[in-house]
């Protein structure tokens, strides 16, 4: 399994951001919690299936919402091929979402075979039972990405049967289901307008009283006016106890999709040789494609702290610190002034983010291998 951010880096992992949506030690869930045979098959008896008028295309825009039952402690969003009825068509795309265990399976079945599963998030499991949810399915070139309640939950990589050869969506163990399916220019549609981040005089300059007062994992923030010359955006946070990974991505525009191009990604990697005194940090831009990356192990975060991460745009780089050490630095692959948007994703949890001048920063030189 390759890292679902697709950011040609050839990890052989699933969990690149950090967070496997199966409970953890940070979540009180059981996963053996029992489900008869008997909800199960109810569970799949209760289902509504939609055939396509036309083939999905990039920018298909499934929408589903229904209310998870107790009874039904069971449901999936199916995108197949074949017959629908039978239970034996192939199914491209396959979203069970498995009430007890607290987590969401996607695999694809072909020939009667199921695939490896994929279990990773981007959030903890949004689903409660007898609480309506929306589901948003946008299909890409090379995956298919899935919203809850108009926040971004994750994504799948095609495999085969591919879902443009589909033929119906189905929806199985939810009642009240309904679908729609049409075209789209945004996703998540449902998504609220992304936050501006706000600017400071100074980087020790207290908040104003319009800026938020908390900030959401896994944020998309607008920067309306990008990140003027002789400016840094401070970034601090929480890191997860169990560090895994976390990235920031200066985009061009503030969105997951239509896929931004990337001025500047910046990915921590706790878990790749994990026993070493520092992590490996990875900084690349995607412009249409990744580039060559930049690979350094001069990261020394402690997990469960608090850290700041800076990033100042520099005379000719973007240069990355890490409570003031310098862990990085990319030449610019575009003119910085086309940076818009501000992604940050896995397991940096922030709590401020500003824009504000350089000149009263502190620097410290980058620490040896």
């Amino acid at each position: 399994m390759v890292c679902e951010d697709r950011c040609g880096c050839g990890a052989v992992c699933r969990r690149i951001f950090g967070r496997t949506n199966k409970p953890s030690d940070e979540d009180t869930h059981d996963e053996t919690i029992p489900v008869t045979l008997t909800q199960l098959a109810e569970a799949r008896d209760v289902k509504f299936t939609q055939v396509l008028d036309e083939p999905l295309s990039i920018g298909s825009h499934i929408i589903c919402t229904g209310t998870p039952s107790e009874d039904l402690p069971w449901f999936a969003i199916n995108v197949g091929v074949g017959d629908p009825e039978s239970g034996r068509g192939d199914i491209a795309v396959h979203f069970n979402v498995r009430m007890p265990q607290c987590y969401v399976v996607r695999n694809t079945r072909r020939h009667e075979k199921w695939g490896p599963e994929e279990t990773t998030a981007f959030r903890l499991f949004p689903f409660k039972t007898d609480r309506p949810f929306t589901i948003e399915v946008i299909m890409d070139e090379q995956q298919t990405l899935w919203a809850v309640d108009g926040e971004h939950y994750c994504s799948y990589t095609h495999r085969n049967p591919n879902p443009s050869a589909a033929a119906w969506v189905q929806v199985a163990g939810v009642r009240d289901a309904t679908l729609t399916i049409n075209k789209t220019d945004t996703y998540p549609s449902l998504a609220p307008t992304p936050i501006d981040v706000p600017s400071r005089a100074t980087i020790d300059a207290l908040p104003s009283p319009t800026e938020p007062e908390s900030w959401r994992p896994n944020v998309i923030a607008a920067l309306s006016n990008g990140i003027p010359e002789g400016q840094q955006i401070i970034i601090r946070g929480r890191l997860r106890p169990l560090l895994h990974s976390f990235s920031v991505d200066l985009m061009d525009a503030a969105r997951d999709w239509p896929q931004p191009n990337v001025a500047l990604h910046a990915n921590v990697r706790a878990h790749v040789e994990s026993q070493q005194s520092r992590q490996l940090v990875v900084l690349n831009a995607w412009l249409g494609a990744w580039g060559a990356e930049r690979r350094q192990r001069t990261a020394r975060l402690i997990p469960g702290t608090q850290t700041t991460l800076k990033i100042l745009r520099g005379a000719s780089e973007w240069c990355v610190y890490s409570d003031d050490v310098l862990i990085g630095e990319l030449e610019y692959r575009v003119p910085p002034s086309v940076v818009k948007g501000l992604r940050i994703r896995g397991d940096l949890y922030p709590e401020e983010i500003y824009i504000c001048p350089v000149s009263n920063s502190p620097v410290v030189e980058k620490c040896g291998c």
